[in-house]
């Protein structure tokens, strides 16, 4: 009777395997499937994603680009020497003007850092800072009877003497970036 107990247990075992095993299998093969689906599905949407982001932020950076772009050209001396001079200035109102001017500016458009790459944002900041210094420097060789037109002429005259193309070299280097945006 121990014997017959033995084989019908190890028949309910081999029985119980024979429906066991391939269950596992059809579960584990069910799981992987759906599992690899599941991921496909979910690098799919990811992609969906980005590509909306993408055409949502595009027309925001190409914004900034344009803004920064002008900028460097509303600050090139000769440009803002010209549309802010005024023969009645002196010289101290005249600096105060531009260093304000140059400020307002920048404080107009430092938002758009957000947008550019830091490499972008600093060579922005870094033509700003050389302006600002540059105007200052020009106006200590000023004296007390300078008008507008010497400041004016003397920041010119560094920046001739000294070759400066900061404001082009940060336009060019905004072109070569936004092309990698497109």
């Amino acid at each position: 009777m121990n014997i017959l107990l033995e084989i019908n247990t190890l028949d309910f075992f081999l029985r119980l395997l024979g429906f066991t095993i391939p269950a596992i299998v059809v579960f584990v093969v069910t799981y992987l499937t759906l599992r690899k689906f599941l991921e496909e599905d979910y690098k799919k949407k990811l992609l969906e994603l980005r590509i909306e982001s993408r055409a949502e932020l595009t027309p925001l950076k190409l914004q900034a680009y344009e803004r920064l772009t002008i900028l460097m050209e509303r600050l090139k001396p000769d440009a803002l020497i010209m549309r802010l001079s005024d023969p009645a200035m002196n010289a101290i109102e005249f600096k105060s003007l531009l260093e304000r001017t140059v400020k307002e500016e920048f404080a107009h458009n430092v938002a758009q850092q957000i947008y550019v790459s830091n490499q972008a944002w600093s060579i922005i900041t870094r033509v700003i800072e050389n302006l600002l210094t540059e105007i200052n420097n020009a106006y200590k060789d000023m004296n007390e009877n300078s008008t507008a037109l010497d400041l004016g002429k003397a920041i010119l005259s560094d920046l001739i003497k000294r070759n400066d193309q900061s404001n082009k070299e940060a336009i060019d280097f905004l072109k070569k970036e936004i092309e990698l945006v497109l």
